[in-house]
């Protein structure tokens, strides 16, 4: 597989072995569950969960992993994740069948799985932003948001002091964003991914989305998220930066907040 070769039956080993280049990917066992559904009468009352369920409970001593490949939605996304499974990729076409970007994800069984699962969780963070940007440009906001939030990964912010100065800067004084778009995608990808979801609304993540991770135009931005001015758009961004601001930024970033202040 890592030389191009296909094995039938084994999407989720060749997806990580061929693409995404993890010679040891197809070392450790594991089973993809293909499809799960309920009667439409009896949906939302954990059935699907207790299917799972009892799916983890007959393998989690025979295998290292269990595994998922579909079209992404955002209920979907969710659904897998609050079932264990964490997102290690979103694919850079759409799926045939339903049109959607295809997302992975995997639930460790064993040591030797959640290695597997570890290092693609990670890597998966620290390169989604520029994914986000190329391929993956014109992907629904709520699908990116939901896949980053379901990433169990714990993403580093390496933010030097200057980059803190811009990035409070733009969100509570003259600085701008376009100056350095780098430091406001690692501040981004760190909360989509490991932080409070209560922090932020869900119309100003969808701006941490868009405008830094896509780097979508702002006119059409602001007409996807309903504002009334491009100006107005900037604003909210800025809004929103601020409790990220407070929440994750070192001592330069609260010096350069309280020259604002004063």
């Amino acid at each position: 597989m890592y030389d191009g070769e296909r094995v039938k039956g084994n999407m989720i080993p060749d997806v990580l072995t061929s693409q995404l280049r993890d010679e040891d990917a197809a070392v450790p066992f594991g089973y993809r569950v293909m499809r799960i559904a309920t009667h439409p009468a009896v949906r939302s009352r954990g059935l699907g969960s207790r299917l799972l369920g009892e799916v983890r409970a007959e393998f989690e001593h025979e295998a290292d992993w269990l595994g998922v490949g579909y079209g992404a939605t955002p209920e979907l996304l969710s659904f897998w994740a609050a079932n264990g499974y964490g997102t290690v990729q979103l694919s850079t076409t759409r799926n045939d069948t339903s049109g959607e970007y295809s997302a992975i994800m995997l639930d460790p069984l064993s040591e030797a799985g959640r290695a597997l699962h570890d290092r693609h969780a990670a890597w998966f963070a620290d390169r989604i932003a520029g994914v986000l940007s190329d391929a993956l440009r014109d992907i629904d906001l709520d699908v990116a948001r939901a896949a980053l939030r379901a990433c169990d990964a714990s993403p580093e912010l390496e933010l030097g002091d200057r980059d803190w100065r811009v990035v409070a800067g733009a969100a509570h004084g003259p600085g701008m964003y376009g100056i350095d778009p780098a430091p406001f995608r690692q501040l981004a990808v760190r909360h989509l991914v490991a932080g409070d979801a209560d922090l932020l609304s869900a119309d100003e993540e969808r701006l941490l989305v868009g405008k830094l991770l896509q780097a979508r135009p702002w006119d059409g931005l602001a007409d996807l998220l309903g504002y009334h001015s491009t100006s107005q758009a900037m604003r909210a961004l800025g809004d929103a930066l601020r409790p990220l601001v407070a929440e994750y930024g070192t001592e330069a970033a609260r010096d350069e907040l309280r020259r604002f202040e004063d």
